[in-house]
C-alpha cells in the first residue's frame, strides 16, 4: 500500500544557494519580496553584498553579485521564515524566470528523539565511511557535553570532501540551546545536502522529499513506501501564484514602521539643525543611488 504525502514525515529545505549570470539577476523582485515579508535589509556590504536578515536577526539572505557571476543564497532560518510568510513558493517563482544553477541545497527531516541517540546510532552505524552514492566518503564527528551529563554533537558524512552530496546528524536541541539560549524538545535531525553539478532543482527545493530520501536511503535512514523518485536535472524552475506587491505601499510600509528611522530623528532633534542635517543626508544617500540623478551629474560633467 502506497502511503499518501501527508502521512509521511515532513521534509523541509534548510539552505539554498542558486547562482545567476552577472546580468540578469532577478534581485528588484528578490528585494520587493523580501521587504513584504518583513526581513530588514543591512548595508551594502563591500564587493557588491547585501545582505537582509529575518526580524528575529537569526535567519540571512545575501545578494552576492560579483563580475563573472550572481548568488542568492538563503539559510535554514531565512527559508523558515518565508514558508511562515506564505512566499516560500514565490520566492522560488521569482528566482525561476531567470537562467539559473542550484549551487546548494539543503534538505532536512527532524526526528522527535533524543539527539544523542541519533548521533550515536550514526557513529556506530558509520564510524569511519559512508556511502550516499556511488563512492564511500569519510565521516568524522564534534561533540561536546550536555548539562544532563551526555555526550551529543554533530556527525559527518563528506565534511570537507569534494562530494556532490554530503550530510550531518545533530542534536537540533542543543544546537538551539546553544546558538539561540532557546529550549525545545527532544530533537534529532538529519540533513542532506547536495552540492553544484548535483543535479538539483528550484522544484527540488519546492519540494524536497525526493532528493532527501535518494541521498538519505539507505544508508542513514530507510525510506518510508510512497516516496517519489529522484531524477536530476528535471524540472528546473518552479511557478507559483504571485501576490501583487505594491512597491510604494511596502515602501510607506517600512518607512512608517522603520524604529531605525526613529532613532535618527531622536538623535537630530539632540542639536540645532539636525533635521536640515538629517534631511541632507537622507537627499545624498537617495541621489547616490537613484539613476536619474547620476545621469544628471554626468551629464553636467561632460557638458562642463
Amino acid at each position: 500500500m502506497t502511503s499518501s504525502p501527508s502521512s509521511r514525515p515532513l521534509i523541509i529545505t534548510d539552505c539554498l544557494d542558486v547562482t545567476f549570470s552577472p546580468t540578469d539577476c532577478p534581485y528588484p523582485d528578490v528585494n520587493r519580496l523580501l521587504l513584504a515579508t518583513g526581513f530588514l535589509p543591512l548595508r551594502t556590504q563591500a564587493g557588491g553584498n547585501t545582505l537582509y536578515t529575518t526580524p528575529q536577526r537569526r535567519g540571512t539572505v545575501k545578494i552576492d553579485q560579483r563580475a563573472r557571476f550572481a548568488r542568492i543564497s538563503c539559510s535554514g532560518a531565512a527559508c523558515e521564515h518565508l514558508r511562515h510568510s506564505d512566499g516560500w513558493h514565490e520566492y522560488l517563482s521569482i528566482l525561476s524566470e531567470s537562467p539559473h544553477s542550484v549551487t546548494r541545497l539543503d534538505a532536512a527531516l527532524d526526528i522527535s528523539m533524543d539527539g544523542a541517540d541519533l548521533v550515536a546510532s550514526m557513529r556506530s552505524m558509520h564510524p569511519r565511511e559512508v556511502s550516499l552514492g556511488r563512492k564511500a566518503i569519510a565521516t568524522s564527528v564534534i561533540l561536546s557535553t550536555r548539562e544532563d551529563g551526555r555526550e551529543s554533537g554533530t556527525w559527518y558524512a563528506g565534511y570537507g570532501s569534494s562530494a556532490k552530496a554530503t550530510a550531518k546528524v545533530y542534536d537540533k536541541a542543543l544546537q538551539m540551546l546553544q546558538r539561540f539560549g532557546e529550549v525545545i524538545p527532544p530533537r534529532g535531525r538529519v540533513e542532506v545536502t547536495a552540492l553544484k553539478d548535483y543535479g538539483a532543482t528550484l522544484r527540488d527545493a519546492a519540494l524536497p522529499e525526493a532528493i532527501f530520501w535518494h541521498i538519505a536511503s539507505p544508508a542513514l535512514l530507510t525510506a518510508p513506501e510512497g516516496v517519489p523518485m529522484w531524477i536530476p536535472n528535471t524540472d528546473g524552475g518552479w511557478q507559483s501564484e504571485r501576490r501583487e506587491i505594491v512597491s510604494a505601499q511596502v515602501l510607506k510600509n517600512r518607512v512608517e514602521n522603520s524604529g531605525e528611522l526613529d532613532a535618527f530623528i531622536e538623535l537630530a532633534s539632540s542639536f540645532e539643525g539636525g533635521f536640515d542635517y538629517l534631511r541632507h543626508l537622507l537627499k545624498n544617500r537617495v541621489d547616490a543611488l537613484d539613476p536619474v540623478a547620476i545621469a544628471a551629474k554626468a551629464s553636467k560633467r561632460a557638458a562642463a
